[in-house]
């Protein structure tokens, strides 16, 4: 189970409900005045929201993730279950919704991969080649006497010795 969602006739009674009665901070900046919760579980919980109902009734749904949102609502419908929502596209995720055999609306959700991951990754890589470049110059362009360039040299060995047994 990846999310919980509590739709309402009344979105703003339920997040001011709810933020009051479990001390919830709920982001609701978005335009569609829905509310993303904080739980402040600390890796303990799973994240929610709180916003306007689409079709005027009230409901509380959870979300599963799964890999292909698609084939899973053709499983649900083999299984008696019926479509509420298609797959729907909504940049960080696709999320469809469906009704199980006794009418409860459950949805799916394929997450797609934190930006943020390949990011730090991509800046620590980045930060790394650039230090590796910047060493390499320094070494190439500060080389004014043979006795300097020795002592540098000697310097820069064991620097990269101690930085070697510090990463094992």
């Amino acid at each position: 189970m990846t999310h919980f969602e509590v739709n309402a006739k009344d979105a703003r009674a339920m997040q001011q409900f709810y933020g009051d009665l479990f001390g919830w901070n709920i982001d609701t900046s978005s335009p569609q005045n829905y509310g993303m919760i904080d739980t402040k579980a600390s890796g303990q919980g799973i994240s929610g929201g709180i916003g306007p109902s689409q079709t005027g009734e009230s409901w509380v749904t959870f979300y599963i993730d799964t890999p292909d949102p698609a084939r899973t609502l053709q499983n649900v419908e083999r299984l008696g279950g019926r479509t509420i929502m298609p797959p729907m596209d909504m940049g960080v995720v696709t999320y469809a919704l469906f009704a199980d055999p006794e009418g409860n609306t459950i949805g799916l959700v394929k997450s797609q991969p934190e930006p943020q991951k390949r990011s730090t990754n991509g800046r620590t890589a980045t930060r790394r080649a650039t230090a590796t470049r910047s060493s390499t110059r320094k070494t190439t362009a500060k080389k004014p006497t043979a006795k300097r360039s020795t002592s540098r040299s000697r310097a820069t060995t064991a620097r990269s010795s101690s930085r070697g047994r510090s990463r094992r």
